[in-house]
């Protein structure tokens, strides 16, 4: 640990105020970044009490939000809910349980008190599903248990209680819960089953063991590792025929299988997403394990035929270690980092998606392994916001300069194309703290931490070029002692925040703000997904910031060539947080095509526009029948309209509840089906069409 400077000289630090630079807007209290609510607000939370903080970038507007309310940890990424953050918290008088804040302290509060009076149910695990956030907690009737939330007291119910009783379905942080947008999939245990495959629509009859993989009611498949291609999931499992292999599903029974045998028998592949997967025109890239070449860089579109080695990267049966998560992704190639078990290649690797087209991009002589800076830690669509339109940023180590910031517009790694930045720390000392990680993006600055030797690891700035890279604030002044900046680098109202140590207290930081204004890079999309329900498809996308974006406009294609639009949606225009947008492609299983190809048109206020990578959905098998209400709301009978059905079906209708109420004989023919209601209170109920491995669901009111 880095030697803090006494408390007695505090004073000295004054001296760093003037230098017009940073603004301390929070002092000693180890404020770390928790979540950004808004453009102009994030949520903080108190290394040295755990109490939650909220700041608009501004010394009077960073506030304590409650003395007595303690942060216990978030659940998931995406706890956000009609401009709310839904989290884990601790009091004396509740335990730990859900509560929510809208940033202020009027409306930080109990969410609700599961497990009541001071025991706690202790709320983990969070994913979010049509604007419901679902999470598992545990109370003592149930156990652990699935839960879900809208936001309000009375819309936060269990969802069921999959171990009848007081037993739990599951460990805490062992259920995996996870959401593709159109339903979630987690791990859970049963008697007659093990721990298992589980699918929820977010009701009780909707939430029902979706594969038993390793069929041996003792043991479990292990499935972890969720992972989003398209219209499918892919993860890793067990089934003790084949050891840890990639899977994948549609959500169905009988789409949920085994991918490819990569190393055939009992040892299985170790096919893994540990070191990140990434999609690249329609592929996804992950680490797998054959038997013969080591552990490697493989790549997939979900089929069998279509799962095969990428390269063998380290020669013979060696392995490779590659970085495919913080992969840079340009439209022509993905640039990784790529070293040995070993550690003595360090390398960036580049490729177009092809075995010829992988190859070396720049390899190093120094000690510390290249690490790319995307601008973020990953892309599932394939699309990145690059800095200047076409740049990033990585550090390498060389002998004689040391770690230190490179750039490239990723063209080759050439000169011409990747150079370093500025040795920073002049000479073969490192001007990179390779342990430090943290950097901010903005439309015209990249911040980072460095030392230069002489101020020690303090905050600098860069746009690219020799000249334009500085430091931005000594802030402590003492020759060679750094102020450490580090952790919750975030755009705050403009500002560019950070925590760093001014050495007043040996071990709380202080927040800070950079002064000035600053914009994020434009609209970075995350996740573009299209699912098929009651014949339409449901297409979802997620932007984790927007800068003047003005709409996102559909695409579709019968053929992969020719595209038209579908339908436009309003953007956010300037976001820094995630948000969430969706269309629905109505009646498209009755189109009889066997694949539909969409595309996302992202166009800004200024007229430049974007596009995505093309997702399909395949309408061929499981897909052909379609099921539709054709009165809803309703008031006497249910009309239900099937086609395309070859199998016979079965209709239930289950109440909010999740209690079957109504369920029909076996349906062999299409048709038009009535089923009478009047006897059923006001309210929402959903309808279920099963057949023997398929299940849809469709909300009606009456």
């Amino acid at each position: 640990m880095k030697k803090r400077l006494p408390l007695i000289i505090t004073a000295v630090f004054c001296l760093q105020l003037l230098q017009g630079q940073v603004t301390q807007i929070n002092s000693n209290k180890s404020l770390q970044l928790t979540y950004q609510l808004t453009n102009n607000k994030a949520i903080y939370m108190s290394g040295t009490d755990k109490t939650l903080w909220v700041t608009d970038g501004t010394l009077g507007g960073t506030i304590q939000l409650s003395a007595d309310i303690k942060f216990a940890k978030e659940l998931g990424s995406t706890a956000f809910l009609n401009g709310k953050f839904i989290f884990a918290a601790t009091t004396p008088a509740t335990g730990t349980e859900l509560f929510i804040t809208d940033g202020t302290p009027a409306g930080t509060l109990l969410l609700s008190d599961i497990n009541a009076s001071t025991a706690s149910s202790n709320p983990g695990e969070g994913a979010m599903l049509n604007g419901i956030l679902y999470f598992t907690a545990d109370r003592p009737a149930e156990g652990r248990e699935l839960w879900r939330t809208d936001g309000t007291p009375g819309g936060t119910a269990i969802v069921k209680d999959i171990v009848t009783g007081t037993g739990s379905s599951n460990y805490p942080n062992k259920f995996h819960l996870f959401s593709n947008g159109a339903y979630l999939l987690f791990m859970a245990r049963t008697p007659a089953s093990g721990v298992e495959l589980w699918r929820s629509d977010g009701s009780n009859g909707g939430t029902v063991l979706l594969k038993d993989i390793n069929t041996n009611a003792a043991d479990s498949s292990g499935v972890e590792s969720f992972f989003t291609l398209n219209s499918l999931v892919l993860f890793v499992a067990n089934n003790f025929t084949n050891g840890f292999e990639l899977w994948k599903t549609d959500g169905t029974p009988g789409g949920t299988v085994l991918v490819k045998d990569i190393n055939p028998g009992i040892t299985g592949s170790k096919a893994s997403f540990y070191f990140g997967s990434i999609v690249f025109n329609n592929r996804a890239y992950f680490s797998a394990d054959d038997g013969t070449n080591g552990e490697e860089i493989w790549g997939t579109n979900g089929t069998e035929a279509g799962t095969s080695l990428l390269k063998n990267i380290e020669p013979g049966a060696g392995s490779s270690v590659d970085f495919v998560v913080l992969a840079v992704i340009t439209p022509a190639k993905f640039i990784f980092t790529s070293t040995n078990s070993t550690i003595s290649r360090n390398q960036l690797w580049e490729s177009d998606g092809t075995t010829a087209g992988t190859k070396l991009f720049k390899a190093f002589d120094g000690v510390d392994v290249p690490l790319t800076l995307p601008n973020f830690n990953s892309s599932p669509t394939g699309n990145q916001t690059l800095f200047q339109g076409n740049k990033f940023f990585f550090t390498a180590s060389t002998a004689a300069q040391g770690n230190e910031l490179w750039i490239s517009d990723g063209v080759d790694g050439t000169p011409a194309h990747t150079q370093i930045v500025k040795d920073i720390n002049p000479g073969s000392a490192d001007g990179i703290d390779a342990s430090n990680g943290s950097y901010i993006y903005t439309s015209t600055t990249f911040f980072f931490p460095a030392n230069n030797g002489t101020n020690g690891l303090e905050l600098f700035k860069t746009d690219g070029t020799l000249a334009g890279t500085a430091m931005v604030a000594d802030i402590v002044t003492i020759p060679a002692v750094g102020s450490d900046p580090t952790l919750s680098f975030s755009l705050v109202n403009g500002k560019v925040l950070f925590e760093a140590n001014n050495g007043d207290d040996p071990i709380n930081t202080d927040l800070y703000a950079v002064d000035g204004i600053f914009t994020p890079l434009p609209v970075s999309l995350v996740a573009f997904t299209v699912t098929l329900k009651s014949g339409d498809g449901m297409l979802s996308w997620v932007t984790l910031q927007e800068l003047n974006s003005k709409n996102f406009t559909v695409q579709r294609s019968f053929d992969g060539q020719v595209f038209e639009n579908i339908g436009t949606v309003a953007a956010m225009g300037n976001s820094a947080t995630r948000r969430t947008y969706a269309l629905v492609d109505a009646g498209i299983a009755g189109s009889g095509k066997s694949v539909v190809y969409y595309r996302l048109l992202a166009t800004d206020i200024d007229g430049k526009s974007t596009l995505s990578p093309v997702i399909t959905l395949k309408l061929n098998g499981g897909y052909q029948w379609t099921v539709k209400t054709i009165n809803n709301p309703l008031q006497g009978s249910l009309k239900v309209l099937l086609s395309g059905i070859t199998q016979n079906v079965q209709l239930s209708i289950v109440d909010m509840s999740g209690k079957k109420i109504y369920t029909t004989s076996r349906i062999a023919a299409n048709g038009l089906v009535s089923i009478p209601v009047t006897n059923l209170p006001q309210g929402l109920y959903t309808l279920i069409a099963e057949t023997n491995n398929e299940r849809k669901t469709i909300r009606f009111v009456k």
